[in-house]
């Protein structure tokens, strides 16, 4: 909310103290990306994942350490010389200190292969994460690409009402002329005006949602002074519908599916994690002591020795615990199964909807391209009709705003067929600025 008040604030600021700048739109695709906090906190979280994976490959190394070791033994046997000859006296076995200094090394030789499913578990993981950087930057594309068809739409309809607002001008000019002339009636005259103040609310109205298309993309992208966006050629490319074949097939390329199918991996490498405690775990264990009495219990000497070991671990009962493991693990498979199918059902079904409602707006906007120029014949027909007397001013203005509709209806139609087919790209995975993850 904060960054979002800073934003506003320096926007007005821009506009009315900077001379504001024009962007291109793929300067604002750059912008937005580096200006995401989510891809920022994806970027870390890429970087702990890397870690992760270091971490796994280290279970591939001993383990060495060192240690000391100092106890102190009120009591210590005695061995009775009365055997040797020597009624009466005794003699001390070892000492009441014992010191032990070590250095040692653990190696895991077997452990059910659990280290190396950890490494693929750690790879699905980080490749995960990557996934969702370009899934998030692709996202920023298309949003970015969504407000400017809708930036777009409202520039072509200002345009179109300018051009209205400076015919009906010439307009209040003649019927001025004709009421100096006695020829119409200040009637006449108040139906023009009247109708200008109209198309300039209008005007206004559009304006003002264009103002708050540019705060949403200032906010996105993080630049305060956006005044003007240009776009490519080729992002306002009317393209055919009926090249965008296999659908269905095209649709197993979908971003949000590839994250399905990391999360069936990842369960099924966890399950094979849980698998190894089926297996038993074998160590080999090595250390060099130095210590007193060293291996000489009775010893009262330093000594540097040397030990090895090798131990075998099997788990033969947890309490029902492997069990649990493989339910939750079928569970969790058959979840992610349902997930997806239902995932991939609602984006056929939004794909398939918006094909069939392409193909209409394309049949649709043929119609409207000859509405227009069939308007646009009846409005100059009807004014020169109107200047030579035989039409009314009420016809001139009725001719006018069915051709301003006609063309704000046309240029409609194309800004929406352009939007749905970045949409259905967008779905299959071919988006319009390329595909991030190549």
């Amino acid at each position: 909310m904060k960054k979002s008040v800073i934003l506003l604030i320096a926007f007005i600021i821009a506009g009315t103290y900077t001379w504001a700048a024009d962007y291109t739109l793929e300067e604002c695709f750059s912008a937005a990306v580096a200006n995401d906090y989510s891809l920022s906190i994806l970027n870390d979280e890429l970087g702990i994942k890397i870690l992760d994976r270091k971490d796994a490959v280290s279970s591939f190394y001993p383990i060495i350490s060192t240690a000391g070791n100092i106890q102190y033994k009120s009591e210590v046997p005695a061995l009775d010389l009365s055997l040797f000859g020597k009624p009466g006296e005794t003699a001390e076995l070892g000492t009441n200190y014992i010191y032990d200094f070590n250095v040692s090394m653990n190696q895991i030789i077997f452990d059910g292969f659990s280290r190396k499913y950890a490494i693929l578990l750690s790879d699905n993981s980080l490749n995960r994460t990557r996934k969702e950087q370009v899934l998030k930057e692709d996202m920023i594309h298309q949003t970015i690409l969504q407000l400017s068809y809708s930036y777009t739409m409202s520039k072509l309809n200002i345009e179109t009402l300018n051009t209205s607002i400076k015919r009906l001008g010439f307009n209040l000019n003649q019927v001025k002329l004709f009421v100096d002339q006695g020829f119409s009636s200040e009637l006449d005259l108040l139906d023009i005006q009247s109708k200008l103040k109209e198309l300039e609310q209008q005007r206004l109205n559009l304006e003002s949602g264009k103002r708050k298309i540019l705060l949403q993309l200032s906010k996105i992208t993080g630049i305060p002074d956006l005044d003007t966006l240009t776009i490519p050629p080729k992002y306002l490319e009317l393209l055919d519908p009926y090249k965008l074949g296999g659908l269905e097939e095209k649709l197993g390329a979908n971003g949000g599916l590839s994250l399905f199918e990391f999360s069936r991996r990842q369960i099924e490498l966890k399950k094979k994690i849980d698998n190894a405690a089926y297996y038993p775990s074998i160590s080999g264990t090595g250390a060099a002591h130095y210590g007193l009495p060293g291996t000489n219990l009775t010893g009262s000497d330093w000594q540097f020795y040397f030990t090895a070991g090798l131990q075998v671990q099997f788990n033969i009962w947890e309490g029902g615990r492997r069990i649990s493991m493989e339910k939750r693990n079928t569970l969790s498979l058959s979840q992610n199964l349902k997930s997806r199918d239902s995932y991939y059902q609602n984006l056929y079904f939004e794909t398939m909807q918006n094909l069939d409602e392409l193909i209409s707006l394309k049949d649709q906007r043929s119609a409207a391209m000859d509405i227009y120029n069939l308007k646009n014949k009846k409005y100059e027909i009807v004014g020169n009709l109107w200047k030579a007397g035989q039409k009314s001013t009420l016809d001139v203005l009725s001719a006018e705003q069915e051709f301003t509709e006609a063309d704000i209806r046309e240029k409609s139609l194309r800004i929406q067929y352009l939007s749905l087919f970045q949409q259905i790209l967008f779905n299959i995975n071919e988006p319009m600025w390329g595909n991030l993850g190549d």
